[in-house]
Order: structure tokens, then C-alpha cells, then sequence
């Protein structure tokens, strides 16, 4: 992970969406990068049996490329020395991060999150954390209701299971640097995990980290008491792809830290 160039941001003319512009305006700040606010639009789906039906395509993207330069004339009559992009587009939004990530244009991503009950995040989930295990780059997901926004502190989740990449944790050594952030690293350990020991190879990477252990009841109220308590402002933790199938019947860490914590959370794809 070179130095944090450009962070994009999307834009959705939410509240939600919104927070998170303020977010990622705090990041561009604090690391001297550039910003690129980023809207999917929807065109009008045309049925063969509706009759004549013009649609003004042209039309519907300088519509949402006007609203972006409203968002960028009002960010910049605040913080003129930012650099800002803006870019709107009908393409996938799975697809379009992806190239633009793949020419080395996007350091980081940042979503908004809003508030949703349990039946809706089922159904509809969220773009950000649906992101998250797809794309080669961070994206920071960042709760509605977090306005308090600061960045001083942030910790990293570390399985016990699972060997601790190299590459990940230089990628979130590099991140805290650059952001000139203390950072802790901790694992969870849950009341299923006290019969599964670590092996004496993860044992010694952890200790080598200085892995921090808690125990708590579950994974997602073990990192909202260590936040909580320690102050932190940002939780990352690394994000694994699974399959359509096990994403439908089931709740990934990801997930799960995303819908329930307060603070923002950074996902780092292994």
C-alpha cells in the first residue's frame, strides 16, 4: 500500500452518505490526499409494451454531475486547499471501484452506513460491507450516527485461527503511519474458543504483535468493550470473500462489526 493518494467517497445524497463526506474530508486532511466523490445513478428501465418513451440519458447524468459540483463547491468554500474529483456513472458499482482501484487511482473507499433493523440488513445489506471482500483496497464504513468524527486511535482484530499475513499487517502498519494513529492489535477470545488452542506458530506471531486478548461472550461485544474502554476511534479488521450460498445464511465478522459498532470500521481485504 503506496502512500494514501485518493479516497473516494460515495455518494448517494443521503444523511448517511454525508457523514461519511465529512469522514473522509478528516482522512484527506490528516494525510494530504485528494478526494473523489462517486455516484451510481439508476437509468429508467423502458418496457417494450409502454408505448413511445424518450429517455434523455445525456440528460440524467449532467442531472447527477451538477449535484457532485454542488457537494464539491461546498466542500471547497470550507477546505480550499483540497483536491476534488467528481465522477457519476450507470456502470456497476462492483465493476467501476474495481477498475478504478485497479489503475492505482483509489487508496481508500468510504461508505456510509445508515441505520437499519435486522430484517433489513438481511435483505438489503449494505454496499459498503458488501464491497469490502471484493475489492483489492480499504474501505472505511461509517455508521450514520457517528458524528463525533476524530482519528487518533485505531485497533485491529486478529483471528485466532488464522495465520497473521505479513502483507495485511505491513498494509495497516502503513495506514496508522501515514495517519500518525496509535494502534493496537487484539483477539477475541470467545467461550467456544477455550478448547481450539492457537498453534505454537500463530501463538508466536501474536506475541510477536503483542496481541492484545479479551474475553468476552461474543466477537462483536469482545471489540465494542475494547473500543468503548481504550477510547478507540476506528476499527479494522480483515475481511475474507465467502460464497453467495454461506452470505445468505450466514452473519461474516465483517458484517456483524459493521451493523453493531459505533465507531467506524476499516476493512482490509485478505
Amino acid at each position: 500500500m503506496s502512500k494514501i493518494k485518493t479516497i473516494l467517497v460515495g455518494i448517494d445524497y443521503t444523511k448517511s452518505s454525508d457523514n461519511a463526506l465529512q469522514y473522509a474530508i478528516l482522512i484527506a486532511k490528516k494525510s494530504n490526499s485528494s478526494l473523489m466523490l462517486f455516484h451510481v445513478y439508476e437509468n429508467p428501465i423502458v418496457h417494450l409494451y409502454s408505448g413511445a418513451y424518450f429517455v434523455d440519458y445525456d440528460n440524467i447524468e449532467k442531472g447527477n454531475i451538477e449535484k457532485l459540483k454542488k457537494y464539491k463547491t461546498k466542500i471547497l468554500s470550507n477546505h480550499p486547499k483540497l483536491e476534488i474529483t467528481i465522477l457519476a456513472t450507470d456502470k456497476s458499482i462492483k465493476s467501476s471501484i474495481k477498475n478504478l482501484v485497479e489503475k492505482h487511482k483509489i487508496s481508500i473507499v468510504v461508505f456510509g452506513l445508515e441505520t437499519k433493523s435486522k430484517v433489513s440488513r438481511f435483505f438489503n445489506g449494505s454496499t459498503g460491507v458488501k464491497l469490502a471482500s471484493k475489492i483489492n483496497c480499504p474501505v472505511i464504513i461509517v455508521p450514520e450516527d457517528y458524528k463525533q468524527h476524530q482519528l487518533k486511535h485505531s485497533v485491529l482484530a486478529v483471528d485466532n485461527n488464522e495465520h497473521i499475513k505479513s502483507k495485511i499487517v505491513k498494509k495497516v502498519k502503513k495506514f496508522n503511519n501515514d495517519l500518525n494513529l496509535r494502534y493496537d492489535f487484539i483477539h477475541v477470545k470467545t467461550e467456544y474458543e477455550f478448547l481450539e488452542l492457537p498453534s505454537a506458530k500463530i501463538k508466536k506471531e501474536q506475541e510477536k504483535l503483542k496481541v492484545n486478548v479479551i474475553e468476552s461472550k461474543n466477537f462483536v461485544s469482545g471489540i465494542n468493550y475494547y473500543v468503548s474502554k481504550n477510547k478507540v476511534d476506528l476499527v479494522t479488521i480483515i475481511s475474507h470473500s465467502h460464497s453467495e450460498l454461506y452470505n445468505l445464511f450466514n452473519d461474516s465478522n465483517t458484517k456483524l462489526i459493521a451493523f453493531e459498532s459505533k465507531k467506524p470500521v476499516m476493512c482490509f481485504h485478505a
